[in-house]
């Protein structure tokens, strides 16, 4: 179980809210960077400004902590950071880091995570546009008793149990081929972005991801844009198999995607 300092910043840093974020840190609160040390700063005022200019980069991020230690007030934790840039970019952190605590709150921390460095392509993405609005195919999207439908691959075959999807942290289990694929939401904004991550059931994602992004258009269509994210995967056995789904498979989901919400 997560340490409460923990669990309350990374749930503060996925609502997205700079001010909530803030109010988990002490108001002395000094932050350390070693690897870029004029980036330091002192004080829940420099929380908040900093998290302001993070989030309107990268609107969509998202942590998740990997792995923790506690001895007394001081926490080791490994993160990951992956949000989408304006270009269209996944923009991948990971690395330690290290804090104290008082009263509750975060009193001092050092922070390690960095840019993780990829060669060639990490992402698929494609985009059309559909004759529906973004309400009744995010509804389409949310049930995971529609998404065998929408496998033009022909893999899943059904969703064990009946689930809507409503937040991020949701789960459901899909039968993919001979195997249980345990799906974790990790994006989620009510009829616009939705995104999840399969794993083993019981394990930590394997670091693929799937994301549908609607935009609706002026003329009650909705621009519907998916991408498949492998940049997370680490496993060495899994690299070389990568991807595993082509733009052409991409491009025949959304086609069942027209049809069933035609």
């Amino acid at each position: 179980m997560l340490p409460q300092a923990l669990q309350a910043l990374r749930d503060a840093i996925n609502s997205h809210v700079p001010e909530r974020i803030a109010d988990c840190f002490t108001d002395d609160y000094v932050a350390e960077r070693p690897l870029r040390p004029a980036e330091g700063f002192i004080g829940t005022g420099e929380v908040a400004a900093n998290w302001t200019k993070i989030l309107a980069g990268l609107p969509d991020l998202q942590v998740e902590i990997l792995r923790h230690a506690q001895n007394g007030d001081e926490l080791w934790s490994e993160w990951e950071y992956r949000g989408t840039a304006s270009t269209g970019a996944t923009v991948l952190l990971r690395g330690p880091v290290i804090l104290t605590t008082r009263d509750g709150r975060i009193a001092w921390a050092r922070f390690y995570p960095d840019p993780v460095v990829t060669d060639g392509p990490t992402h698929i993405t494609v985009s059309r546009v559909l004759d529906a609005p973004a309400e009744r195919i995010f509804a389409v999207l949310r049930d995971p008793r529609s998404h065998p439908e929408l496998d033009a691959v022909g893999r899943l075959r059904e969703v064990e149990g009946s689930v809507s999807l409503n937040a991020v942290g949701d789960t459901f289990v899909m039968v993919s081929g001979d195997n249980r694929m345990e799906n974790h939401v990790v994006a989620f904004t009510e009829n616009r972005i939705i995104a999840w991550a399969p794993g083993q059931p019981g394990q930590r994602p394997l670091g693929h991801r799937f994301t549908w992004k609607l935009t609706p258009t002026d003329d009650g269509h909705t621009e519907v844009t998916q991408t498949y994210d492998w940049t997370g995967v680490t496993h060495p056995v899994l690299m070389p198999r990568l991807p595993v789904i082509s733009t052409d498979d991409l491009d025949a989901s959304l086609a069942l995607l027209a049809a069933a919400v035609a």
